[in-house]
């Protein structure tokens, strides 16, 4: 985790201008419901999914991100959505957007539901996404029965967001985003050769984007 949020923490300054699939889940996740009270923004970023929002803490597992969201939104924490610094229901709504599939959800989604009175909101890329990568994305099926268990599902689709990138603009987005990373790789970190060939390989590049909301 550690090589992970050092590489968010260089995007934090360009990550804006390249995260835009990101940046749309963040708008949809916000219509699913009707968000108030205390809110947690869970892997906060720079904040997409915290605007608009009035009562809004949010925490990263990334330094520079925190620190973005900080002057923005006045409160941030740095932590790890598998291991929350937070207390039992300390949060009306618990939010997040392309961060938990950075995690190990069989912790981080109880985690979330653990710190939530009321309602968890998420939208994260899941198996199919980009499957020339390799990376370990979650199954949508896990993530149901995990669900299952812990809360009442309200509502739970994927949805197919593609990048607007090709060739090396797709490099560039990964490596704005901070998003180079793939845990089953020695040392974490896409290689050149690696790139090249995932250049020639994708056509069209998208994410299967799970979006789900769970009563706590």
């Amino acid at each position: 985790m550690k090589v992970l949020s050092l590489r968010f923490s260089r995007a934090c300054r360009s990550y804006e201008d390249w995260a835009i699939p990101q940046k749309y889940t963040a708008e949809r996740l916000r219509t699913l419901e009707t968000i108030n009270g205390f809110v947690l923004d869970l892997g906060c970023g720079t904040g997409f999914l915290s605007q608009g929002l009035d009562d809004v803490v949010g925490v990263d597992i990334a330094m520079g991100m925190a620190r973005v969201y900080r002057n923005r939104f006045k409160k941030a924490v740095l932590g790890d959505a598998n291991n929350l610094p937070f207390k039992d229901k300390s949060f009306d709504f618990v939010l997040s957007n392309f961060a938990l599939h950075w995690t190990d959800i069989n912790k981080s989604i109880p985690e979330a539901i653990r710190v939530c009175r009321c309602m968890l909101l998420c939208a994260m890329p899941v198996k199919g996404s980009l499957s020339q990568l390799g990376y370990p994305f979650p199954e949508a099926d896990h993530v149901k029965r995990l669900l299952e268990g812990l809360c009442k599902i309200r509502k739970f689709f994927i949805e197919e967001v593609f990048l607007p990138f090709q060739g090396w603009d797709l490099v560039r987005f990964f490596h704005h985003t901070g998003s180079s990373y793939n845990p089953l790789i020695k040392g974490g970190i896409i290689s050149k050769n690696m790139v090249e060939n995932m250049i020639k390989s994708i056509d069209n590049p998208k994410f299967k984007v799970l979006f789900f909301s769970c009563e706590a």
